[in-house]
């Protein structure tokens, strides 16, 4: 099944808090690490740079781990990634699988209501937050927390990543309240030392 989601760690890219890394080499890390999917979000940038961005990335993971955009489902099919990942009110499954039946196509949700409509449309998975506190999901409002995770968890079959103020260990408490796994920006892009966060995260959630 070219669609079966077999990865916990969900890396989403930030190129601005690589620095002074470049995006590609922390990828190329991360990738060298173990890291089995990544999603390329980089929201200010014009669609022919995320395009140049996407082959780019697309050449360093092609042999190892899964590509999917952010909300771009041409950019995706233009650079052969494995998927797309809608926002809120983003495109369609059956949309976007009318292209491609094969994409990945995941869903952002911010409450038990989202997630249950997501399964119903035919999302392959949903991410969930911010479950903890953390400045870039500030505007979402209050962190939903442990408790809430747990809910949607028990609630919607299809796979729910946690995002928001993840670190190894907190994703260690998500996977036992249920989820797949963690999506996580900072505590990748920012790393000092990529390799051994990724081992902690591989240490915490069983795999990768």
């Amino acid at each position: 099944m070219a669609n079966k989601i077999d990865f916990k760690l969900l890396v989403i890219t930030d190129r601005k808090k690589c620095k002074p890394k470049k995006l590609d080499d922390v990828v190329i890390e991360a990738c060298h690490s173990g890291v089995k999917a990544f999603q390329l979000r980089e929201k200010d940038l014009s669609a022919s740079e995320i395009l140049s961005l996407s082959l780019k990335l697309r050449k360093i993971t092609s042999n190892h781990s899964k590509l999917i955009i952010n909300d771009r489902l041409d950019i995706a099919l233009l650079s052969k990634s494995n998927g797309i990942h809608s926002p809120e009110n983003g495109i369609l499954p059956k949309q976007a699988k009318s292209f491609n039946k094969n994409l990945i196509i995941g869903k952002s949700a911010h409450s038990l209501k989202s997630a249950i409509e997501a399964e119903r449309k035919g999302y392959d998975y949903i991410i969930f937050g911010p479950v903890f506190r953390t400045q870039s999901k500030v505007k979402y409002g209050k962190p939903k927390g442990i408790k809430e995770l747990t809910r949607i968890c028990a609630k919607i079959k299809i796979p729910v990543f946690a995002v928001g103020g993840i670190n190894p260990d907190r994703a260690k408490k998500c996977i036992e309240a249920g989820a797949q796994g963690a999506a996580v920006i900072g505590a990748v892009m920012k790393s000092r030392n990529v390799k051994k966060t990724i081992t902690e995260f591989k240490e915490n959630m069983g795999s990768l």
